[in-house]
């Protein structure tokens, strides 16, 4: 058998070992991508409130939620009425189990007094895992503060060699600027000529070479390593809910809330309700931007934006607009300096397609009884394919999005 034979053959062992898990572990859902909101040039925003709330206006929706987005790991809580028997389950779709399960038990403690657990069974909750090294540890630690080190050693670098100095004596030199004078008047064979080749190197590196201001880094490397601090910080494990996808009784029945107010239920932070009825939507807009501003403020990551309805045919989940610091720590320190070049080049288009197709995927996984779920249910195991090959179209997008 050829080795590219053997290869898809393990690949399709592995994908059908994925699925057959997915049932096994009585997993209902399965996370949606989250596209961030249309950019703004006119108001050098990468990721538009206004733009945002513009875009779900345009639809037809005329009652938005705005609520604050939490820098962690997304989870699904299946919230048992045996508390003992709740378990989680991750963005992918895989039951987690590397964590301190009695400690998540218990942080759910206090979400599940909220519930009046006569006749009910279970509630599939989604929520954000706190704080956001729980999961993401190594992640922080192998490349973020790597990344972080790298550029505090390149900055020291920078000003104690003296390096930017010595360029700059370079380029005053008579030499260089008669060098400078001759490229632009003569021909190539006559520079030729005149120079020779390893000077012409020499000289041509240095005017190409990226001279960075200082001050200007300096800063970026001071946001950067504020927000990794202020999100990589140690805190005890806790869980941050925000949407009740579905609720399981003893009899069996089964509802389906579809109602983003839910987070009202489970979660006690604010939340603001937008009416983009006649003549409501630039106020409205402003009031958004007000709160988002204070959130940021807070050093918070930013907020989502969602139709009351959550499941609209044809539309995602939400929308996310994180702040530009935030952004510094996914884009890296020069993301402030180049933010107009980000914003030019900034193209949400696919991910959004995919955000829309992954809920439309997760209402269709939800409406499969939970009593139902196992490996010879073909109906689930082929929406879970089918998401899965969404996720493999997702790996080929920009991760920073």
């Amino acid at each position: 058998m050829a080795t590219q034979d053997i290869t898809k053959a393990e690949e399709l062992k592995k994908l059908r070992s994925r699925i057959d898990w997915f049932c096994d572990n009585k997993v209902n859902a399965f996370s949606p991508t989250i596209s961030p909101a249309p950019k703004s040039a006119e108001r050098n925003e990468i990721e538009s409130i206004a733009e945002g709330i513009r875009y779900f206006a345009d639809k037809g929706i005329t009652r938005l939620l705005i609520q604050q987005k939490y820098m962690g790991s997304y989870c699904d809580i299946y919230l048992h009425k045996a508390l003992e028997e709740t378990y989680f389950v991750s963005r992918n779709g895989h039951r987690i189990r590397h964590i301190d399960l009695e400690a998540a038990q218990s942080a759910c403690r206090e979400l599940h007094v909220k519930f009046d657990w006569e006749g009910l069974s279970l509630v599939i909750i989604q929520s954000e895992l706190m704080p956001w090294g729980v999961l993401g540890q190594g992640l922080i630690d192998n490349e973020f503060e790597g990344y972080l080190d790298a550029h505090r050693q390149h900055a020291g670098f920078l000003e104690q060699s003296q390096l930017y100095a010595k360029m700059k004596q370079v380029k005053e030199s008579e030499p260089y600027l008669a060098y400078t004078r001759d490229k632009a008047s003569l021909t190539d064979k006559q520079l030729k000529d005149r120079y020779p080749a390893h000077i012409q190197r020499q000289y041509n590196a240095l005017d190409q070479f990226a001279v960075l201001d200082l001050e200007t880094y300096r800063q970026g490397i001071a946001i950067y390593e504020e927000q990794i601090g202020h999100f990589g910080k140690e805190q005890p494990l806790h869980f941050k809910p925000f949407n009740v996808l579905k609720k399981i009784y003893d009899d069996g029945r089964e509802e389906l809330p579809d109602d983003n107010r839910s987070y009202s239920l489970v979660n006690d932070d604010e939340m603001l309700v937008l009416d983009l009825s006649e003549g409501m939507v630039a106020a409205e807009t402003e009031r958004a931007y007000r709160w988002f501003d204070a959130l940021s403020g807070n050093k918070e990551e930013g907020v989502v934006i969602k139709p009351v309805k959550a499941f609209n045919e044809g539309l995602p989940p939400a929308l996310k607009i994180r702040n530009p610091y935030y952004l510094t720590m996914i884009y890296g320190v020069h993301f402030l300096r180049d933010l107009p070049q980000h914003i030019r080049k900034r193209n949400t288009g696919r991910k959004l397609e995919c955000s829309i197709a992954d809920w439309a995927i997760n209402l269709e996984l939800l409406k499969v009884p939970y009593r139902e779920i196992d490996k010879e249910n073909y109906h689930l195991k082929n929406l879970v394919f089918d998401r899965i090959m969404g996720e493999q179209a997702e790996a080929l997008l920009d991760t920073r999005l």
